[in-house]
């Protein structure tokens, strides 16, 4: 079986070839590779069947407008700013802000993506007789991955569309189902797959603990998902989580940055991870996304700088100093050159050697030097060395145009100890193994300071300390400082004690940062008011409101004019014109 799937790698990186860009797809691929011309009884025939579904899957995460960038970009962690001098801004503006609406690209394309993934997997499915011993795991892996992108624009837009085959007449038109469906639909096919799959692990496809953690997903969210209370949620994600961990086929990598290197085949933390190719599957350019062009040449990389995103400041200052994660994840301060020793860069390891930035006055000039702070995201924005810069995915050095995380894990280990401690909080039982689990991912990030690696129940149970509120400073009009002029602070303070379990907010912050998990912890996680911490709070410049219906996005305008049965998510226009 092994050699098998090693056989859907080589199909995946070839899917990846001929789907050349997520807005210009190669629809033709069952034209070639169909039922006329493969032996559907073959196992290795179907995984090539699949390959075109699990290429989608990569696309949906990865690609320059995909749900990566969705789902971080409105999360009080990480914004794509306008940059004065530079450009950027648009759409990247309207996520931060939480004032988007139906016509948003980095909406749009997941759900295009993901639509066309579930029509592959339809394919693969309507092709295989369930019957068929010798083909059910090929069974498995489609349902696993239709599941996945279907789990996904649930939590994205959650009124969605539910089709399951493609043997449909000219001019079906697929219809929205409810949330509750929708739900059901979902722990039935990962359910089903995870029966299917065995003990098999399979390298960048799914398993049936990869089904578990999705499932856990699931239950984690379901109060927030259908509208509900009570702990029967927490209770079956609790039961998934066990399961996983009781199985001692998974530990915490050595190291946090093991879990963010190029190659996670080796990883033990490692459940579900979309693997790549540095030559045919590069669409994850963080790297361009976050730095300068110079700014590169502290990794060795020849790669494309288009200087954009950064960290939100109040997001850094949460960090303890002692908290390695922040160095992992952020790069801030003076800049130096990669250090070359034989195939290897050292990151900044060149101290005699700082990279120098040249630019016009008003963004500074001598030493490339990220700066904690920023002014704002819009107004002016921020200038070019302002913000913290994400590199916590490997970028690597060389002649191979820096090509960024060739293997992205969507589920790892840490998240499901971490989810054991959060349903045993939430059902008030166990607590201090809650406080255990905590500290057993945060050990590795402390090294010998085993004071503060240590969380207690009181700490988890605590609020927040992230200190909330609208924060930015605009330039005044006619103000000739630009640059360093930090005159005009516009704030206002709410801080994070009246979050509940907010303590436990903050570590899944620091643990899962920039992995798109924060949009769904705001959601999930509440204030004594009754509101969650995505609305009831504010942060940078994005500011606190009482409406909830920012949960989900907007349904994207081209689906509503192509399917005249779509209807709007409430709070949005209905107009699709």
């Amino acid at each position: 079986m092994k050699k098998i799937f090693n056989k859907v790698l080589i199909a995946f990186a070839a899917g990846s070839i001929s789907l050349s860009s997520c807005t210009d797809l190669d629809e033709t691929l069952y034209d070639r590779l169909n039922e006329t011309n493969i032996d559907l009884a073959n196992e290795t025939d179907l995984s090539l069947l699949l390959g075109a579904a699990t290429a989608q899957y990569r696309y949906l995460v990865e690609d320059w407008f995909g749900m990566y960038h969705a789902l971080e970009e409105c999360t009080d962690q990480y914004m794509v700013p306008a940059r004065v001098g530079v450009g950027w801004g648009d759409a990247y503006i309207n996520l931060h802000k939480h004032n988007w609406g139906p016509n948003v690209d980095q909406v749009y394309n997941p759900w295009q993506i993901a639509y066309r993934g579930i029509g592959y997997a339809n394919k693969v499915i309507d092709a295989i007789d369930p019957n068929n011993e010798a083909t059910k795991k090929s069974l498995a892996h489609a349902r696993f991955f239709r599941a996945m992108f279907y789990y996904h624009m649930f939590d994205m837009f959650r009124n969605i569309p539910l089709q399951t085959t493609q043997n449909v007449e000219p001019g079906y038109l697929p219809k929205q189902v409810s949330p509750e469906e929708m739900f059901k639909f979902l722990v039935d096919e990962f359910t089903a797959a995870k029966e299917n799959f065995g003990d098999d692990d399979f390298y960048g496809y799914g398993n049936k603990y990869a089904c578990s953690m999705a499932l856990a997903k699931l239950y984690l969210n379901q109060n927030v998902y259908l509208g509900t209370s009570g702990n029967d949620g927490y209770e079956k994600c609790l039961a998934e989580v066990e399961s996983i961990i009781a199985s001692g086929k998974y530990s915490l990598a050595p190291t946090y940055k093991a879990n963010f290197t190029e190659d996670q085949s080796g990883n033990p933390e490692a459940i579900f991870v979309v693997p790549g190719d540095r030559t045919h599957t590069v669409q994850f350019g963080l790297q361009s996304y976050c730095f300068p062009q110079s700014g590169l040449a502290a990794y060795g990389s020849t790669a494309a700088g288009y200087n954009g995103s950064c960290a939100i400041p109040q997001w850094i200052r949460t960090y303890d100093e002692a908290d390695q994660r922040l160095a992992d994840t952020w790069a801030g301060g003076p800049q130096y050159n990669a250090l070359k020793q034989g195939d290897t860069y050292i990151i900044n390891g060149d101290k005699d050697n700082p990279i120098m930035f040249e630019a016009d006055d008003w963004t500074g000039t001598g030493i490339l030097t990220y700066n904690l702070n920023v002014h704002s995201i819009d107004n002016p924005g921020a200038y070019q060395q302002e913000g913290y810069r994400l590199h916590k995915y490997e970028i690597i050095g060389g002649t191979n145009d820096g090509t960024t995380a060739d293997a992205v894990t969507i589920f790892r280990y840490a998240d499901a100890l971490m989810m054991k401690a959060e349903c045993l909080l939430r059902l008030g039982r166990d607590k201090e193994t809650a406080a255990q689990l905590v500290t057993q991912v945060r050990q590795r990030s402390f090294g010998a300071n085993v004071a503060k690696a240590t969380r207690t129940v009181a700490d988890l149970e605590g609020g927040s300390v992230y200190q909330y509120g609208h924060d930015e400073y605009t330039v005044p009009e006619g103000s000739t400082a630009g640059y360093t002029d930090w005159s005009n602070h516009i704030t206002t303070f709410e801080g994070g004690a009246d979050i509940e379990l907010g303590g436990l907010l903050d570590d899944l912050g620091w643990e899962f940062c920039c992995e798109m998990h924060r949009r769904q912890d705001l959601i999930r996680f509440k204030m004594k008011d009754g509101r969650n911490v995505w609305n009831g709070k504010s942060w940078f410049c994005k500011d606190a409101t009482t409406s909830d219906h920012w949960n989900i996005f907007a349904i994207p305008n081209d689906v509503m004019k192509a399917n005249v049965d779509m209807k709007q998510n409430p709070g949005y226009s209905a107009s699709a014109e």
